[in-house]
């Protein structure tokens, strides 16, 4: 059983690797600007401002932006879309730590199949349920970017295109939380035992 949880947690891995190779390609083809834009005021369209600027002006006049406070006004937008983040820096960290804690767990169980010695099992398991906590949160944060982005209208060729939202296939993504669960739950049979 100590083998099948072995073998189980390294097509786990493999799964895992494709889903970061496939998605980095996805957002670094799709991240590209396609066009300039010219800003245009909110009030009138683009062929209002051409046809309007000869006669005299509107009474009407647009609602003016909210001003920024002086230290916010040159930030990029990339610094804009951090600050505006409900925990800036947990997808990065969220980013970094699950395939790092899978496969150091992946190593101290393989250590556990070698040796028999229950320190490394019990190492292994923490390690686990570390990664799978990682994964679900990279999880999370990425669907809510992902939504915020899709109400803010920000996508490929917006002021927010350099946002890294990954876009994963369904079942591919469905396999990886499976055959996660599967390793968890044969981990946790051979510590307990």
């Amino acid at each position: 059983m100590t083998i099948a949880a072995l073998v189980l947690w390294m097509c786990t891995i493999a799964v895992g690797s494709y889903l970061l190779v496939t998605a980095a390609r996805s957002v670094s083809t799709d991240s590209a600007p396609e066009s300039e834009s010219v800003p245009v005021p909110a009030g009138r369209p683009a062929a209002a401002i051409s046809a309007s600027d000869d006669q005299a002006p509107a009474t009407s006049t647009p609602a003016p932006e909210p001003a920024k406070p002086a230290r916010d006004r040159f930030d990029p937008p990339s610094l804009q879309r951090a600050k505006s983040e409900p925990l800036p820096g947990l997808k990065d960290l969220a980013e970094f730590t699950h395939p790092a804690l899978a496969i150091i767990g992946f190593a101290f169980w393989l250590g556990y199949v070698i040796s028999r010695d229950r320190l490394f099992a019990a190492i292994g398991l923490g390690l686990l349920l570390g990664a799978i906590c990682a994964g679900v949160s990279l999880f999370t944060v990425n669907t809510r970017a992902a939504r915020r982005a899709a109400a803010d209208g920000s996508g490929p060729g917006s002021e927010n295109a350099g946002a890294t939202l990954f876009s994963y296939s369904p079942r591919v993504l469905i396999l990886h939380a499976a055959g996660a669960i599967l390793t968890l739950l044969l981990t946790a049979l051979v510590a307990a035992r």
